[in-house]
């Protein structure tokens, strides 16, 4: 049950925390501001060109990305990563403000860049994209030149990303919605995250100031991370509608002078949230990546995200990862677990007991208690030893389902009859519904559900119980455990199914070892 809504209860709150980030390399700009230049002197300044008069959309086909360009604001429209086929719900990058329906004039374009510019009688504006590393880096630059013979450009606002969620599936926001998540990291210290990202309000305005890193959005497997070649100290989060959003960059400049120019460049990444490919870049954009806003847990799971990738350098198949980590962390809690079965065995083993105290002393707790406390020190018994064990144990269990659940390594990874460790494992479509199953017959949450029956039965059997109450409660949980998990995980990713299939079949072994032992 903690498992099934720990998401829901623990991220939709803002998280912040500490950052270390590295700068990105960048020789176009000196000491880490826009740069601003005199231009040649021209005798007849440039003659305004007319707005196109329809939208034109360009695509450009990189290595990893396919990328829709459109001259309306000289923006992306759209962007897919072309390796697992999804796009982004980001509908635009890098908005200048003012000129966001503005039609821009495509100058030039290569096989890996593209240019927009627009002359109006008082400035010329650019922006020119590219693709220099052909992977998930995008570079943008945005060039103002100040042709006319006033100071122009006061404070300006460029957007980092504006996110359109309308076209997002119903089904996909159910399931995932609490893993959408915007976020700003400012002052190379703190990260401000906003999970639920799915509708938005008014109470998603927010101005943040200090020096901006960057500005990101992610969901489940992907993220795009907006990061500035400059100093900027101050950002804004607007939202647009009930299912748009804007995250902005807030910048204080001036073209004071005739053919003065400001020119700011923009690294943006779009791609998996691989923390190894992050950080490669040297950028800080790995800061993305949180597990849980709870640092025990975030710091677990990215250990247990390390030991997955050095098993796969092994094995080379995800499946069988799972299932060594299954053993590993199994054997790792193994003494943990015996100490806390050992423990409730003994308690079990007092029941007789501790019922005739109940019996002598039940108008008197006081005396009962203490009576009670005076038989586990004379048997050496610690009453909260069972649970224990377990306590130590759950930062560990939610970092694993963490990396379980959001790892883009088992998205399209077969196993055995698995087609996709991130899906449901069906082994075949129905031709009608079944009540409580859906159209698919998903097979390890039935294997699951029954390795819990039998795990059951064991319990039952060697617990110690005098109360015809509890052997009724006994009974029912024998039946509804089973039936339960079996359904909450009915719907959950394969890997995640086939994790907890192994472990509790490693719990019931272990189970059974523990009967044929004598608990004092």
């Amino acid at each position: 049950m903690v498992l099934f809504f720990y998401s829901a209860l623990t991220e939709k709150s803002t998280n912040r925390r500490r950052i270390n980030t590295q700068p990105y390399v960048n020789n176009n700009v000196t000491e880490n501001q826009a740069v601003e230049s005199k231009v040649e002197t021209t005798t007849n300044p440039p003659t305004p060109r007319p707005f196109a008069d329809s939208e034109i959309v360009q695509q450009i086909d990189s290595k990893d990305l396919l990328v829709n360009f459109t001259n309306i604001g000289g923006t992306i429209k759209n962007v897919t990563i072309k390796r697992y086929g999804f796009p982004l719900p980001i509908s635009g990058l890098l908005n200048v403000s003012g000129f966001e329906d503005k039609k821009l004039e495509l100058t030039d374009q290569g096989f890996n860049w593209i240019e927009y510019s627009l002359i109006t009688p008082d400035f010329t504006i650019k922006k020119k994209y590219s693709f220099p590393e052909n992977d998930h880096i995008l570079k943008t630059q945005i060039y103002f030149e100040n042709i006319s013979n006033m100071s122009k450009l006061g404070n300006l606002s460029i957007s980092g990303l504006t996110l359109d969620m309308s076209n997002v599936d119903k089904n996909k926001i159910v399931s995932e919605g609490t893993l959408f998540e915007y976020a700003a990291s400012v002052d190379y210290a703190q990260v401000y995250r906003k999970n639920h990202a799915v509708k938005f309000s008014d109470k998603d305005t927010k101005n943040g100031t200090g020096i901006v890193n960057w500005l990101g959005y992610r969901d489940r497997y992907f993220c795009v991370v907006v990061k500035p070649l400059f100093k900027i100290n101050e950002y804004f989060v607007k939202p647009l509608s009930e299912n748009k959003l804007s995250m902005d960059f807030s910048l204080k400049t001036a073209l004071t002078n005739k053919e003065q120019v400001s020119i700011f460049d923009f690294v943006t990444y779009v791609g998996p949230q691989d923390l190894n490919l992050l950080k490669s870049y040297k950028s800080g954009f790995e800061e993305i990546m949180s597990f849980s806003n709870i640092a025990l847990f975030d710091f677990c799971a990215k250990i247990i995200y390390q030991l997955v990738n050095l098993l796969y350098k092994l094995v080379h198949n995800w499946g069988v990862c799972i299932l060594l980590i299954s053993l590993i962390i199994y054997g790792a809690l193994y003494p943990l677990t015996i100490a806390g079965m050992s423990s409730m065995k003994r308690m079990q083993s007092l029941q007789p007991q501790i019922a005739k105290l109940r019996e002598q002393h039940k108008s008197n707790p006081q005396k009962l208690n203490k009576e009670i406390m005076e038989l586990y020190k004379t048997y050496k018994i610690n009453p909260f030893g069972g649970c224990l064990p377990l306590i130590l144990q759950m930062p560990i269990f939610i970092g694993l389902y963490q990396v379980l659940w959001r790892s883009i390594f088992f998205k399209g990874s077969g196993f055995l009859w698995i087609k996709d460790l991130a899906d449901r494992d069906w082994l075949f479509i129905f031709p009608s519904n079944v009540p409580f199953l859906g159209n698919e017959l998903n097979l390890l949450p039935i294997l699951l559900a029954i390795v819990i029956f039998f795990q059951q039965k064991i319990t039952a059997r060697n617990t110690v119980v005098v109360d015809p109450d509890q052997v009724a409660q006994q009974k029912m949980m024998g039946i509804f455990l089973p039936l339960f998990l079996g359904f909450v995980f009915y719907r959950f990713a394969s890997g995640l199914s086939l994790y907890f299939t192994i472990f509790y079949s490693l719990s019931t072994l272990t189970q059974i070892k523990m009967s044929k032992m004598k608990p004092i």
